[in-house]
């Protein structure tokens, strides 16, 4: 079994930084944001053991906008954007998945 090392680029980090402000002032709860910014950050640790099990996305809106080998996972309303290379484990961004065409 491959264990993988993960990496955040560092718009991935923005996008879960953002989303944590988001839900903390827009909902004024502060452990709602905490509990889903950590949810995602499980879902992305879990990622380290399965990362290759996941398809690489064919849809063209994801490759034209993130590349190749692009492979998509959720976390609730969100997708967590990965590339997998030489056992590293780079997340792209998180972004909200109803935004993926």
């Amino acid at each position: 079994m491959n264990k993988y090392q993960i990496k955040f680029l560092k718009k991935s980090i923005q996008d879960l930084d953002q989303l944590n402000v988001f839900i903390s002032e827009t909902y004024k709860a502060p452990l709602t944001a905490k509990r889903y910014t950590e949810g995602i950050l499980s879902s992305i640790r879990s990622l380290s053991i399965y990362a290759e099990s996941i398809p690489i996305s064919t849809r063209k809106s994801i490759i034209s906008k993130y590349g190749d080998n692009i492979r998509r996972v959720n976390y609730k309303k969100h997708a967590i954007i990965y590339t997998v290379k030489n056992n590293i484990i780079v997340i792209r961004r998180i972004i909200i998945a109803s935004l993926i065409k």
